[in-house]
């Protein structure tokens, strides 16, 4: 069964964990927050989520720079957005390098999805590590996507150093066939449940029913 969309398996992952609390790094416009919000809040109406980007506070050559090809809101219109659905809402304006890095920070669910550079990718990592679950975008089955190389940009050399048993790379999907989402948590429990529901059909159409049902 081919999804469409790799974001298809980072909200079908979420309805599995069943999050508290989420952690997006990279909101563009804020199109996987207001999904991932309103999804949680089927399992718990007090959902706590925490955002990091730069917002609209960088031109297009620097987009280009890190590997960002999505459009861009201002933080006030994303916010907005957001707490229509939900009060518990805190959004960091500017570099992670200064906004996550310094600081400890953890959650439920985390998706890591802004600066595509390796580094970056790497220290966001970091700095969020202590999380159950994080689901990490730009893994380039291929080595490379629309120039952009797996030696400085992507997750795929940082999946690479992680526990097999602690990962599990998405197939791919109809829409971009070589850019897959990893999912990695130190519960084994949880990522086998993961990998068994998010790679079997059955599976799949389960929980899309459970969602529609709620």
């Amino acid at each position: 069964m081919f999804l469409n969309s790799r974001y298809q398996y980072l909200l079908l992952g979420l309805c599995i964990v069943a999050p508290k609390s989420i952690i997006e790094v990279g909101l563009a416009r804020g199109i996987r927050a207001f999904q991932m919000i309103q999804l949680a809040k089927k399992y718990h109406p007090d959902i706590k989520y925490t955002g990091y980007d730069v917002f609209d506070t960088k031109d297009a050559n620097w987009h280009r720079l890190v590997g960002n090809g999505k459009k861009v809101e201002a933080k006030s219109i994303i916010e907005k957005n957001l707490k229509s659905l939900s009060n518990n809402i805190n959004l960091f304006e500017g570099m992670t390098s200064e906004t996550l890095w310094p600081y400890t920070n953890k959650a439920d669910y985390v998706w890591l999805d802004g600066d595509h550079r390796l580094e970056s990718i790497k220290k966001d990592f970091e700095a969020l590590k202590e999380s159950k679950v994080i689901v990490f975008d730009d893994y380039y089955s291929t080595g490379e996507h629309d120039g952009f190389h797996i030696e400085n940009y992507g997750c795929n050399k940082i999946v690479e150093t992680l526990n097999i048993n602690e990962i599990f790379i998405t197939p791919e999907t109809k829409d971009l066939p070589n850019i897959r989402v990893v999912f990695w948590s130190k519960d084994i429990f949880l990522i086998n449940k993961l990998k068994k529901c998010l790679s079997d059909s059955n599976e799949i159409k389960k929980i899309i029913k459970l969602i529609s049902q709620n």
